[in-house]
């Protein structure tokens, strides 16, 4: 299944964008009535960058957020590290470690 990633680096996260990219992601979630699968999640960098992973269902519900934002293919992430920032909490339960 294709996850999707978008690097931030940090000028880009000291201007807010993490939040913008969070909230318009919510946005998404709610319109799409929450499904249960679909997630954002963060992992921090050392050099004050994030990286946002989103998961396969956001290429159905969220397709054009991914489009906007410059999300591209990736494969799956390890859960090490990251963070849920919106969404479902027991979606680690659906994905394997």
């Amino acid at each position: 299944m294709t996850w999707y990633h978008l690097r931030l680096d940090g000028d880009r996260v000291a201007a807010g964008e993490l939040v913008s990219h969070r909230e318009a992601f919510e946005a998404a979630f709610i319109a799409g009535g929450g499904p249960r699968a679909m997630a954002l999640f963060q992992r921090g960098c050392p050099d004050g960058a994030v990286d946002l992973f989103f998961t396969p269902d956001c290429g159905t519900f969220a397709a054009q957020l991914l489009e906007q934002s410059g999300a591209a293919s990736c494969e799956r992430p390890s859960l090490v590290g990251l963070q849920l920032l919106v969404g479902h909490n027991e979606i680690t339960y659906y994905m394997p470690p």
